[in-house]
């Protein structure tokens, strides 16, 4: 795989998993009963598809350590994908798992 290939194909896969965020962040907030499970099923579904063969070293690894490891193109998309689980744990009664998730997501985006 080219250079132009392989950045082509890291683009696809934020841009998915862009959409994917957007189309959940939809289902969560319409007040759809039960789905809040769902939505976390489909985030980590996401985030695996996102992260690729390293996805679960990244998830082991410290924040910081994932960070740079992973590159700067996808954190960003990663974060919200974390936050949206982290908002749908919370939704489904998990505030522990989901306060945790939620600070995972938050130590990935930069400091502004």
């Amino acid at each position: 795989m080219s250079v132009r290939d392989e950045r082509d194909y890291l683009l696809r896969m934020i841009a998915m998993a862009a959409a994917t965020v957007a189309r959940l962040r939809g289902r969560l907030t319409g007040g759809e009963g039960g789905i809040a499970a769902e939505v976390v099923t489909s985030a980590r579904t996401a985030q695996a598809e996102l992260l690729g063969r390293d996805g679960a070293l990244l998830r082991m690894l410290d924040p910081t350590s994932a960070a740079q490891m992973l590159g700067p193109e996808r954190i960003p998309v990663w974060a919200d994908l974390l936050q949206l689980e982290a908002d749908a744990l919370r939704a489904d009664g998990k505030v522990d798992e989901a306060n945790a998730v939620e600070a995972r997501a938050k130590a990935l985006r930069p400091s502004r």
